[in-house]
């Protein structure tokens, strides 16, 4: 039996013995021994030492002896180094410098996370963060030694952490705040029997000035699009009082000079006339002034329309104010109008394709292309002739 046991070890152990190093680089040779005197990272040293003395012919049963490991262990390295050279056995703490990125715990990545969603007017007393600056506080605070920008912008995404723009905010305080609330909403989750639903605001007011916007530019010398900086507005305002129906998702409304209470019964009316008398308007509206004019109260019973009024500053609760967002991308931003006449066309041209009423393209791609074409042999004519 002790004799079986023995040859069955002795077997083992020359199973074991089989795995050897491969041939090493002189670089990689002179790397290890940088390694193997790395007093302060004992992982490193002992990794490098049984490279080292495998590539030696020392047996891996005698290896793990002198190293302090299991022959499991040491077998285990020997696979790495020949699979994937010295970077798969260098270990290093987040601490110490590497020429590769940084690798850090997962418990400091959560702190540089909390750290960045972190008051910075509390903690560096100014009004927000750049990466420099969370760079330079996360230092000072000895939560890190060193890191690279990139490599800090990488660690915030992937705890979804990127820059977004602030918002203004009211909350409201007004005692009906719940019941209007419940009213609008209910509203919005059913439609009324024989009714038609419809959010109604005012957009502006829209001046002539130029506004910014983006664009698609290659580096280089063509910049761009630029608009003047200097304007005066001296064409007045002008305000497009719109309605956006629910049941059919359109977008339409009038342009106007003024939004007194005059100039809004005379919208409701021509929205009346936009739908079968028999059908009930569930118009949602803001508190603006005009609208709790007393005249335009009285036409409403007569003529079956009701009014949802949403809360003191809660104009959130109007759909209606999602649809701008687009209206004001798309059709005022990164202009430059002249006249009111052109930029009326302008919002009736992106409406007119927001409510299907028109496809994308108002000119072909090849219509373009010869008109650009003529514009440019003219340039070119006039040159020449001058």
């Amino acid at each position: 039996m002790g004799l079986l046991l023995q040859t069955d070890v002795n077997m083992e152990g020359s199973q074991m013995d089989k795995v050897r190093v491969r041939s090493i680089a002189p670089p990689e040779r002179r790397k290890l021994h940088r390694l193997k005197r790395q007093l302060t990272n004992q992982v490193n040293s002992s990794h490098a030492r049984i490279i080292l003395l495998s590539s030696g012919g020392v047996a891996n049963r005698e290896i793990a002896e002198r190293v302090g490991r299991t022959p499991q262990w040491v077998r285990q390295i020997i696979h790495r180094f020949n699979g994937g050279g010295l970077e798969s056995i260098e270990w290093y703490p987040y601490w110490q410098v590497r020429d590769t990125p940084r690798k850090f715990m997962a418990d400091v990545v959560e702190q540089i996370a909390e750290v960045a969603l972190s008051s910075p007017q509390a903690l560096i007393g100014m009004t927000q963060w750049s990466l420099s600056k969370l760079r330079a506080y996360l230092v000072s605070q000895k939560i890190i030694p060193d890191i690279s920008l990139n490599w800090l912008r990488t660690l915030l995404l992937r705890f979804r952490i990127r820059w977004r723009h602030t918002k203004t905010w009211k909350e409201s305080h007004d005692p009906e705040f719940r019941t209007k609330y419940r009213r609008i909403r209910r509203l919005y989750q059913r439609r009324p029997a024989g009714g038609r639903r419809i959010c109604v605001d005012e957009f502006g007011p829209l001046n002539l000035q130029p506004r910014h916007g983006q664009c698609f530019a290659k580096k280089g010398r063509k910049r761009v699009e630029r608009h003047r900086a200097t304007y005066h507005r001296k064409g007045g305002v002008r305000h497009f009082l719109a309605a956006y129906d629910l049941e059919t998702g359109r977008l339409f409304g009038q342009f106007t000079k003024r939004k007194t209470w005059v100039e809004f019964l005379a919208f409701l009316k021509w929205l009346r006339r936009r739908y079968r008398h028999d059908e009930t308007l569930h118009i949602v509206l803001d508190n603006y002034g005009p609208h709790l004019k007393q005249e335009v109260l009285d036409w409403a019973k007569q003529h079956h329309v009701k009014f949802y009024r949403t809360p003191t500053n809660a104009s959130w609760l109007n759909r209606i104010e999602s649809q701008f967002t687009a209206l004001k991308k798309f059709s005022l931003e990164n202009s430059d109008y002249r006249t009111h006449e052109e930029q009326q066309a302008a919002i009736e041209s992106y409406l007119a394709w927001r409510n299907g009423r028109r496809e994308i393209a108002i000119e072909s791609w090849r219509a373009h292309i010869r008109k650009k074409c003529r514009r440019a042999s003219a340039a070119e004519t006039n040159g020449i002739a001058l």
